[in-house]
């Protein structure tokens, strides 16, 4: 087993993401800790207010914007130049979206989309090659890719659909990624089993609804009262749950021993449970992985997957 690891994790500057980066730190000092966010300025701030809180000196911030395919193989490439002992941990948690009207990321995806999806599934795929035969991944779901529980209704045709809207439907494409990112969960870990000889397990999380996190701008009428209404929802559903809570449960999700060889599965917090009727559609998955590889160029020599 191996002493040093190396654990990524997207977005973890703040909220979710930081308080993984804490509890993964403080769990043992030989893990080093990315944190891989688009400003900078604000993740070295995190990183040394996590050396100082955890007094693990492996805490690092680089340089990644999930909104650029560029930027993302630059962070890989980057990674790859910098000796960090072997990397077993990638967590997927950032996400953007678009306020008031579709917003696009540099490759002209919709920002939602683009960032968190794509980009992680890039991102995912490129660092596969860089994992050793044992690691972690963890895609940041949410509850909300069940359209069976929320007031509005998603589903799913086509990824282009997702990447190129014909509208503007802020929560409907937020709801609309959670989902993608449990296919994209279940269909890494089926292909890593049928398609290589590597331990790597890949698993959903969904944080639960974390009020000290916020849930960014609401510009119409309907946002608004969504906003209003969800945290009266969530605990209502047993569905509330704090960044520092959820946080620490993800982190136990990439380092914990009773994790140890489940992949393919979806966590509520720490307990793992069915995810909705419609996550579990291979033929929506498959869609979305062969989209998904058109849509960023990946190419043979990113992923251990035949193309």
């Amino acid at each position: 087993m191996m002493k040093e690891k190396t654990f990524i994790i997207t977005g973890g500057n703040s909220g979710l993401g930081y308080q993984c980066a804490k509890n993964i730190a403080l769990e043992n000092d030989s893990n080093h800790v990315i944190i891989a966010s688009r400003n900078e300025a604000k993740s070295a701030g995190a990183a040394r207010k996590l050396v100082e809180e955890t007094n693990n000196p492996h805490i690092r911030a680089f340089s990644l914007n999930l909104a650029s395919l560029a930027s993302i193989r630059d962070f890989c490439q980057a990674f790859a130049d910098t000796p960090f002992p072997p990397l077993y941990g990638l967590v997927c948690n950032a996400i953007a979206g678009s306020h008031g009207k579709n917003e696009y990321t540099e490759d002209g995806f919709e920002m939602t989309f683009g960032v968190g999806h794509l980009g992680h599934f890039l991102l995912a795929n490129i660092l596969l090659t860089r994992m050793p035969d044992s690691g972690r991944i963890v895609f940041v779901s949410s509850d909300q890719h069940n359209p069976a529980r929320w007031m509005y209704r998603i589903s799913y045709t086509d990824a282009l659909d997702l990447a190129f809207p014909k509208e503007y439907r802020h929560i409907k494409s937020y709801s609309g990624v959670k989902l993608c990112n449990i296919y994209c969960a279940c269909e890494m870990a089926k292909r890593i089993s049928a398609e290589t000889s590597k331990n790597i397990s890949v698993n959903a999380f969904n944080p639960a609804f974390m009020a000290d996190t916020g849930l960014g701008k609401a510009n119409s009428f309907a946002e608004r009262m969504a906003k209003a209404i969800a945290p009266v929802l969530a605990r209502m559903m047993g569905l509330h749950s704090s960044a520092g809570k959820s946080g620490k449960l993800l982190a136990s999700l990439m380092t914990g021993e009773k994790y140890a060889g489940i992949t393919g599965k979806y966590f509520d917090r720490d307990r793992e449970c069915p995810s909705s009727e419609l996550s579990c559609n291979t033929a929506n998955a498959e869609n979305l992985w062969k989209r998904s590889i058109e849509l960023v160029g990946l190419q043979q020599n990113e992923t251990l997957f035949t193309l």
